[in-house]
């Protein structure tokens, strides 16, 4: 077995929600899992551990007995800390998607985090944040994602000049109010919306009727289909920690509007390989940043071809070595 007798110390638990098991935080730990030359398993734990309601933090719940931890959550790390301190404190691997209000103050995200072994961010602002409330510097890795191995173009598929991809679970961070104001604003543009929980938003916005919107709900054959079919990328989120389907388009050449969050300030060179629009943004600055990103020349392709799965596996599996190698000492 991986985590018993003396294999114990080069094992690796990669922890991650059930709830979220078949979407990208779920997709990410089976990635590194089948990267990890059999030294890592998947743990899947209730929503209930990633401390989602405050009642939660009070509920416990013992994992296996392993080397180095890997929570695809802080909230998760700060649950399985409070409750075992002496078995996670400095080994633990921490994925910080983006800052949410269940994770507390900049300070107690501090206090938590530093008791980690590393904490790896999807992007420079919010480590950069941290960093300045006091986080270790050296505990810091910027790993933005990876664009996913099956995301490929369709080669019996041709672009659709004038058509905006729009791909995300619909939430109120989505930024998605002025959404029917920019379409209205383009009235000769296609938007394709890739997702789920869309179509309350659709019905009330009038938008569901809207001869100009195609919504489909996502998989990776309808992402690959319209990512190939796509001019432009649009993003309108006031908070991200990605999103990854921002690279993932990017890889397959679409070119990307999108709001200052996350990790778009780090990858798209404004101007060049894409348009960053203020947070939030007007429906106007929103249209006028498509119709300037539609003439851009940069390739968005050469942006991020070095966002792999095997990089960021690496990154993982050198912070779960040096667990390790100090355990071992």
């Amino acid at each position: 077995m991986i985590n018993s007798g003396g294999k114990r110390s080069q094992s690796l638990l990669l922890i991650g929600v059930w709830v979220n098991r078949n979407w990208i935080l779920g997709n990410w730990i089976k990635e590194i899992q089948s990267r990890s030359e059999g030294r890592a398993r998947i743990h899947w734990v209730a929503s209930v551990f990633a401390k989602k309601h405050f009642w939660e933090k009070f509920v416990k719940f013992p994992l296996p007995t392993f080397g180095a931890y890997f929570f695809s959550y802080p909230s998760i790390f700060e649950s399985y800390l409070i409750s075992n301190p002496n078995r996670y404190r400095y080994r633990s691997i921490v994925n910080y998607t983006h800052n949410l209000d269940e994770l507390g103050s900049l300070n107690h995200q501090v206090q938590i985090l530093n008791q980690a072994h590393s904490i790896h961010f999807n992007c420079s602002a919010d480590s950069n944040a941290l960093i300045e409330a006091g986080l270790d510097a050296t505990k810091v890795r910027l790993v933005f994602g990876a664009v996913d191995s099956d995301c490929r173009m369709q080669k019996n598929i041709q672009r659709e000049p004038k058509t905006i991809l729009l791909a995300s679970r619909f939430s109120e961070r989505k930024g998605l109010s002025i959404l029917p104001e920019v379409v209205k604003l383009l009235p000769d543009w296609k938007f394709i919306i890739l997702g789920r929980g869309w179509e309350e938003f659709l019905k009330k916005s009038n938008l569901a009727s809207n001869q100009n919107i195609e919504y489909r709900f996502f998989s990776k054959e309808s992402r690959n289909i319209a990512m190939s079919r796509a001019t432009l990328f649009l993003s309108l989120s006031t908070l991200e920690g990605g999103p990854i389907p921002l690279i993932e388009s990017m890889s397959m050449g679409v070119m990307p509007v999108v709001t200052n969050t996350g990790f778009a300030p780090d990858i798209i060179v404004d101007g060049e390989n894409g348009i960053i629009v203020p947070n939030p943004p007007t429906a106007t600055q929103v249209q006028s940043a498509i119709l300037r990103a539609v003439n851009l020349k940069g390739s968005t392709q050469n942006s991020v071809k070095h966002l792999t799965w095997d990089r960021l596996t690496q990154i993982v599996m050198a912070d779960a070595i040096d667990i390790w190698d100090k355990i071992s000492q």
